[in-house]
C-alpha cells in the first residue's frame, strides 16, 4: 500500500474524532460576540505592517489596480458565490488545494483572499499551510524570517508572524521554513488551536493555501478543520486521472467548487 493510501486509510479511522473535536471548536467560536471588532483577538493588532512590491505581483499575476479588468472581474465572481454559499451555510474557513503542483492554486488562494477582503463585510486571513513548498510571501514580495510552522514547531507567537497587508482588511500568515513531517504538524493540538484562534470572529474568512492532494496526505490531515474546500485545476495540464483520483480522495468533504485555472474563456473562467 502506498504512503498516499495509507494516510487516507488513518485519516478515514481518525474522522469521526476529529469532526467532533470540530464541532467543538465550532461551538466555542460561535459563543463569541458578533461584532467583529470586539471580537479581533489582540495579535491581529499587534501585527506588523509590510509592504507588497507591485512588479513582483504583475510578474506573479497577483490582483493589481493595473491587471487586466476580465481577469479582476473573474475574481469578483468567484468571490460571490463563494460568498453566497459560505454565508448561507455559516462557513468562514476554506482550503484551496489542487492535484498536483503547478496548478495554479497558490494564486488563486492570494487573490480569492485579496478579493474577499474587497468586501467591506468580511475580514481575511491568508495562511500558508503549504509547509513543504511555501511561496506566498515570495509571490508577494515580502521578506520574512520565521513562518507559520514556527508557531506550530517552535512555540513561536502568532504577533511574531502574522502580517498586515497594504490591502485592508487583509492580514497574512506566511511560512518560510520547509518541514519534513508537514503532516503532523497540520494535525496537531498546536493547528488546531491556531485555527481556532484565526477564525474567531462572525465575519473573519481565513483562506488555507494547502498542498496538492496528490503529493502528501497534508491536506488530508488537515481536512476536519476547515468548512469546505476549492479545488482549483489548470487547463491544458491537470489530466483527468488527476482529477478523478484527487476527487476521490476528496470525497465526503465539503467541496464548494472546482475553479477552471488558465482558461482562453474571458467570461467566468475561473469558476
Amino acid at each position: 500500500m502506498s504512503r498516499l493510501n495509507k494516510a487516507l486509510e488513518r485519516i478515514r479511522t481518525e474522522r469521526e474524532n476529529t469532526q467532533r473535536s470540530r464541532a467543538l471548536t465550532s461551538a466555542m467560536t460561535s459563543e463569541f460576540p458578533q461584532s467583529n471588532s470586539e471580537a479581533r483577538p489582540a495579535f491581529f493588532d499587534n501585527a506588523r505592517s509590510v509592504k507588497f512590491d507591485d512588479d513582483v505581483l504583475r510578474t506573479k499575476r497577483i490582483i493589481t489596480n493595473d491587471m487586466d479588468p476580465s481577469v479582476r472581474t473573474s475574481y469578483k465572481m468567484l468571490r460571490t458565490r463563494l460568498l453566497q454559499r459560505m454565508n448561507a451555510n455559516g462557513w468562514r474557513q476554506i482550503a484551496v488545494t489542487s492535484a498536483t503542483q503547478g496548478d495554479g492554486k497558490t494564486v488563486t488562494a492570494i487573490n480569492l483572499a485579496i478579493s474577499l477582503a474587497g468586501d467591506v463585510n468580511h475580514e481575511v486571513c491568508l495562511v500558508d499551510l503549504d509547509l513543504r513548498r511555501s511561496s506566498i510571501a515570495d509571490y508577494l514580495g515580502v521578506k520574512i524570517d520565521q513562518g507559520v510552522s514556527d508557531c506550530l514547531a517552535r512555540g513561536i507567537a502568532i504577533e511574531d508572524v502574522l502580517l498586515k497587508t497594504p490591502y485592508e482588511r487583509l492580514t497574512l500568515l506566511p511560512n518560510l521554513r520547509a518541514e519534513t513531517h508537514s503532516s503532523e504538524l497540520l494535525n496537531s493540538p498546536e493547528m488546531r488551536s491556531l485555527a481556532s484562534q484565526l477564525a474567531i470572529g462572525k465575519h473573519r474568512i481565513v483562506v488555507y493555501d494547502m498542498p496538492p492532494i496528490l503529493a502528501a496526505d497534508d491536506m488530508l490531515a488537515f481536512e476536519s478543520m476547515v468548512d469546505t474546500t476549492l479545488f482549483v485545476v489548470a487547463e491544458g495540464k491537470t489530466s483527468r486521472t488527476e482529477v478523478v483520483k484527487a476527487c476521490e480522495l476528496l470525497d465526503g468533504t465539503n467541496l464548494i467548487g472546482t475553479v477552471l485555472n488558465r482558461s482562453d474563456e474571458k467570461t467566468a473562467s475561473y469558476y
